[in-house]
């Protein structure tokens, strides 16, 4: 057959754009993994979280890559006549990279579950360990109430009072200074208080510290998988053909 202009271009452009959506995607995660946002504290464990959960978001452009390079190899074989003679090298190579992608998405689902759990027992520790401190500082604040002479609670109060009156403490300040006044008038109902309002915000933290592992390992993991599946399949069925 001879080979028209559209038979030629074609498989090249797809080629070229293939390997550009290949290198784009790696230079891409590259950079995203060498400067990754500064909000993130990333150690140990956490980095390679970071870094498998930014490889398994970017997993789709590479695959999209070799599905080009794939479609332009065959339009270049069914169009040309020694389009399935040469090449092999490139073939293999194609194929063995989208296996190998495929085997690190497989493995990057264990890792994904197991380190996600370990992550959110650790948060729901530290949690736990702000609650008991935060606790402990009540009890210091009771304790000190208790210590206190008359006198000293009623100078106190009285200053609160003054305060408040003048209509000048806002937000935070205000919110403070009604509790002072609470915790020097009525020390009992303030730890109740306290402690309620701790309760909460504990339960509210663990909530969303599960939530977001969950979600967050749950939704990488199967995003992987799919990747996986889709890699393998290109990559191993290639390598069987190419290697008859």
């Amino acid at each position: 057959m001879q080979p028209t202009v559209s038979s030629f271009l074609t498989p090249l452009a797809l080629k070229t754009a293939g390997a550009v959506l290949i290198l784009s995607s790696l230079i891409d995660l590259i950079f995203m993994l060498w400067f990754p946002p500064e909000t993130l504290v990333l150690e140990g464990s956490r980095w390679w979280l970071y870094a498998t959960s930014q490889l398994v978001d970017r997993g789709l452009l590479p695959l999209v890559g070799i599905a080009f390079v794939v479609a332009g190899d065959w339009i270049k074989i069914v169009s040309t006549e020694d389009g399935g003679e040469l090449g092999n090298n490139w073939r293999i190579g194609t194929f063995s990279l989208a296996s190998l992608l495929g085997l690190i998405f497989i493995l990057i689902i264990p890792f994904q579950l197991i380190t996600n759990n370990d992550f959110k027992t650790q948060d729901l520790k530290k949690i736990g360990d702000e609650a008991s401190q935060v606790q402990q500082g009540i009890k210091s604040n009771l304790q000190q109430i208790d210590a206190l002479s008359k006198d000293k609670v009623k100078e106190q109060l009285v200053a609160i009072d003054k305060e408040l009156a003048g209509g000048q403490a806002q937000g935070e300040r205000l919110a403070n200074l009604q509790l002072n006044k609470l915790l020097l008038t009525d020390p009992k109902k303030f730890a109740q208080k306290a402690e309620q309002n701790l309760q909460v915000q504990k339960q509210k933290r663990e909530t969303q510290v599960s939530t977001r592992m969950i979600q967050t390992g749950v939704r990488t993991s199967l995003a992987s998988f799919l990747l996986a599946i889709a890699y393998i399949t290109i990559g191993w069925t290639g390598l069987r053909r190419v290697l008859k």
